[in-house]
């Protein structure tokens, strides 16, 4: 009896250490997505990973992306594939608005990061200062335009709005008033 215990533990044993030591191929993201990006070879790597039970959530080959797919939130550069994160173009409810920046723009203002839209209306004509108002709350980052050097071309950062804040957007660049792109601290691993 004392014998068949012991095989039946070395047994147990040996395939508890298998599964253990038994990996999964997981696509993992190369540099930032944002939502809207077409989830291809050129933005993804395979690795592989010990996931256990949890390699149902994640995406382990491109042939398990459907055709046209997007990501339908930010994936940030080596993170792994979220199932969650790819659905199509409908799926995603943000629309791309180009903002022109007069200046350069904070380190957390980049491609993938979480930013807030302000609007600072003009200085009255009697003097009264002007305001600001959060239009924005939960922008993100696509792209970086850091214009020309020769000045021909002015910095802009293209960044993505929920359809809800986009006439709000749109009214004050119609205007040309001025909106600052202000990264959110802790963001997506935006440092303070």
């Amino acid at each position: 009896m004392g014998i068949v215990l012991v095989v039946a533990s070395v047994l147990m044993g040996a395939l508890l250490v298998s599964r253990l030591a038994e990996t999964t191929p997981v696509l993992v993201a190369r540099s930032p997505i944002v939502p809207g990006d077409v989830i291809g070879p050129e933005n993804l790597a395979t690795v592989e990973m010990r996931l256990g039970e949890q390699d149902g959530l994640y995406v382990g080959s491109l042939d398990a992306v459907p055709s046209g797919a997007v990501a339908t939130r930010t994936v940030q550069a080596g993170e792994l594939i979220p199932l969650s994160a790819v659905g199509q173009a409908s799926d995603v409810p943000l629309r791309p608005i180009v903002i022109p920046v007069d200046a350069t723009v904070a380190e957390s203002v980049a491609p993938g990061a979480t930013v807030e839209l302000w609007h600072t209306s003009p200085e009255a004509d009697d003097g009264t200062s002007a305001d600001a108002e959060l239009l924005v709350s939960a922008g993100i980052v696509r792209n970086i335009d850091e214009g020309s050097s020769l000045g021909m071309r002015s910095m802009a950062v293209e960044v993505l709005v929920p359809q809800a804040d986009l006439p709000a957007v749109l009214k004050v660049l119609s205007r040309d008033e001025r909106l600052d792109v202000i990264g959110v601290p802790g963001a997506h691993g935006v440092a303070p």
